[in-house]
C-alpha cells in the first residue's frame, strides 16, 4: 500500500504488504501502521481552523449534489448497457444453451454481478439461482427488493472521524446503491413499460444499535445518525428508492420470538466459549504471544486467516471503541485529549513501562474515585492495559453476536424481510458484496472515516473515504458548510476534505472541476 505522495507531505511514503491478505487483516494493519507512524498528525484547533475552507449550503445543494447525481445517472446508463452485453457473453452461466435466449431477468442478475457494483473476485452467488428469483419478480411485475445492513453509526475515534454526524462519505455510500438500483430499473422498466411506480429499491438495516453498547455508545448517537442519514435521503430525492431501518426495532417487531430465543442462546454460548479460552491467555505486557496463541484456540478459527477472525477483529476494535478508561480525560482540551489518544492506541500492544500490580490497582483506584490523572508513562501504561482489557472484552462479546447472526437456520434480515436480495459489505457466500471505492490500496466504509476528493490514476475526480489521521497527516483541506441548514449543520465537523493532489484556484472552481471531472467508477 502506498500514498501518493502529497504536495508537501514527504511521511506517507511507507509501504505495506496487501497481495493475499484478508480484508479485516488489511483494514486492522492499515489503521496499526497509520497510529504507528509518528510523522502523521491530526490538525490542531488552530491549524484545522487556518486550513479549512467554506461552502455554502446552497452551493452544496444547487451545484455540489445535482453533479453528484448526473455522474450517477450517466454511470449507471453505463452500467445498463454493459450488463446486457456482459449477460449474452455469460449465457452459459445461466444455464442457457443459445445467447439469443438471454433476456431481462439475466441483464438484471448480470447488474449484481458488476464489478462496479459487486465486490468480490470469486463467484460466492449463482448466477442461474439469483436469475431465477429475479425472473419471478418480473413475471409476476413486482419490485426487485434488495437489502443491506451497513450504515451503523459514525466511529469516535479522532484518527478516523472528526464529528459524529453523516458526511458525503455516508451519502457516496447511499448514491452507490442507488447507482445499482437505477440500473436494474432501466432494464426493468424497457421490458415492462405497462408497470407503473418503483421497480426496484434498497432498504438499508442501519445496525449500530446492534453493536453500540459493545462499544460504550450511547443510543442517542445512534439515533442521531440515523436520523440525519434521513434527511440526506430526503435532500436527495431518493425516498422512492432508499430506506433506512433501524436492526433492533426491525428484529423486534418482524423476528419470530422462537427466533429471538435462539439468537439470544447462540450469543450465551458463544460468549462462554470464546471467554473460556481467550480470557485465561489474555497478558497485556505479551500481547504478540497473546494474539498468536489466541489464534490457535479461537473456537471457530479462520484457517484461511493466519491471524484469526478474533485477532483481526480485536485490531479494528481498538481503533473504534469509545474507551471508558478514558472518559476521566474528556474534559480535557481538545488536542490534548487528541495527542494523549494518538499516543494510547500507537502504543496499545506494547508497554510503556513496567509496573508491578499493587501499582497498578493504586492507579485504578485514584481513577474509581474520580482523582485528576496527569497522563504521566506509569498512568498511560494503566491506560494502556484497561484499554486492552475493554478491547478483548468487547472482541468476545461481538464475535457472539457475529456467530448469533450466522448460526441461526436463516439469515435474521431476510426472516424479517423475506422476498429481499441479500447484500452485504463483507464478502459471504450466498450474498452479494457490494463494492465501495478504493482509496491508498484499501476500501474503508463510510463511517469509520471521512469523505474526500481525490485524484485518479487518469487525473479525474473521485470521491473515496480515508482516515482523517491519513487525510490531515497529507495536509488534506477540510470543507465545512456555512449558512443556514439543518441537514448540513455539522459545526465543527467537515462536509468532505480535499486531498492535495486536487488543484484549484478557489471553491467555485473546485466545483466546476467536480461538475467536469468526477466519475463513479469503484475499479479500474
Amino acid at each position: 500500500m502506498r500514498f501518493p505522495r502529497a504536495p508537501s507531505s514527504e511521511h506517507l511514503s511507507y509501504q505495506v504488504g496487501l497481495d493475499k491478505i484478508q480484508e479485516a487483516v488489511i483494514s486492522s494493519h492499515f489503521m496499526h501502521e497509520l497510529a504507528a507512524n509518528s510523522e502523521l498528525q491530526l490538525y490542531d484547533e488552530g491549524q484545522f481552523v487556518a486550513k479549512a475552507l467554506d461552502i455554502d449550503a446552497e452551493a452544496v445543494h444547487n451545484r455540489l449534489i445535482p453533479a453528484m447525481r448526473e455522474a450517477c445517472d450517466t454511470f449507471s446508463k453505463d452500467r445498463a448497457t454493459a450488463a446486457r452485453s456482459r449477460a449474452r457473453e455469460n449465457y452459459r452461466k445461466y444455464g442457457l444453451a443459445d445467447p439469443r435466449k438471454v433476456g431481462t431477468a439475466q441483464f438484471i442478475t448480470e447488474v449484481m454481478f458488476d464489478r462496479q457494483y459487486r465486490r468480490e473476485p470469486l463467484e460466492s452467488c449463482s448466477r442461474e439461482l439469483l436469475c431465477s428469483t429475479v425472473a419471478e419478480r418480473i413475471e409476476s411485475g413486482s419490485p426487485i427488493e434488495m437489502v443491506i445492513p451497513a450504515l451503523p453509526f459514525k466511529f469516535s475515534s479522532p484518527l478516523k472521524t472528526r464529528g459524529r454526524l453523516p458526511d458525503l462519505a455516508e451519502l457516496n455510500f447511499i448514491l452507490g446503491l442507488y447507482e445499482i438500483v437505477s440500473t436494474i430499473e432501466q432494464i426493468y422498466r424497457a421490458a415492462r413499460p405497462d408497470l407503473r411506480g418503483r421497480l426496484a429499491g434498497f432498504t438499508v438495516v442501519s445496525d449500530g444499535s446492534r453493536y453500540n453498547r459493545l462499544v460504550n455508545e450511547p443510543d442517542s448517537v445512534i439515533e442521531r445518525y440515523r436520523n440525519r442519514l434521513g434527511l440526506w435521503i430526503e435532500r436527495l430525492r431518493l425516498e422512492q428508492h432508499i430506506n433506512i431501518l433501524d436492526y433492533r426495532s426491525l428484529l423486534r417487531d418482524s423476528m419470530p420470538a422462537s427466533a429471538w430465543q435462539r439468537k439470544a442462546e447462540i450469543a450465551d454460548r458463544a460468549r462462554t466459549e470464546y471467554g473460556q479460552a481467550l480470557w485465561p491467555i489474555f497478558d497485556p505486557n505479551e500481547m504478540a504471544s497473546a494474539m498468536t496463541m489466541a489464534a490457535r484456540v479461537e473456537p471457530d478459527p479462520e484457517y484461511s486467516n493466519p491471524a484469526g477472525r478474533f485477532v483481526s477483529l480485536l485490531k479494528s476494535l481498538v481503533y473504534t471503541i469509545k474507551y471508558d478508561s478514558l472518559k476521566m480525560f474528556e474534559r480535557m482540551p481538545v488536542d490534548a485529549y487528541h495527542a494523549l489518544y494518538r499516543d494510547l492506541t500507537a502504543h496499545i500492544f506494547k508497554p510503556y513501562t513496567a509496573i508491578s500490580p499493587s501499582e497498578l490497582a493504586r492507579i485504578r483506584a485514584e481513577a474509581d474515585v474520580g482523582a485528576g490523572l496527569a497522563p504521566t508513562e506509569r498512568v498511560k501504561e494503566y491506560l494502556r492495559q484497561t484499554m486492552l482489557r475493554e478491547s478483548w472484552g468487547c472482541a468476545i462479546d461481538y464475535m457472539a453476536e457475529i456467530k448469533s447472526d450466522r448460526e441461526l437456520a436463516e439469515d435474521p434480515i431476510l426472516t424479517c424481510l423475506p422476498g429481499h436480495l441479500r447484500w452485504t459489505i463483507h464478502a459471504k457466500a450466498g450474498q452479494l458484496a457490494v463494492s465501495t471505492p478504493i482509496a491508498a490500496g484499501i476500501r474503508v466504509q463510510a463511517w469509520a472515516g471521512a469523505a474526500v476528493f481525490r485524484l485518479t490514476r487518469k487525473n479525474d475526480i473521485k470521491l473515496c473515504t480515508l482516515p482523517v489521521l491519513a487525510l490531515e497527516g497529507a495536509g488534506a483541506i477540510p470543507v465545512r458548510v456555512s449558512g443556514m441548514d439543518d441537514a448540513l449543520a455539522l459545526a465543527d465537523q467537515p462536509l468532505f476534505y480535499i486531498y492535495p493532489d486536487v488543484t484549484f484556484a478557489d471553491m467555485d472552481d473546485f466545483l466546476a472541476v467536480v461538475r467536469r471531472s468526477l466519475v463513479r467508477r469503484r475499479t479500474n
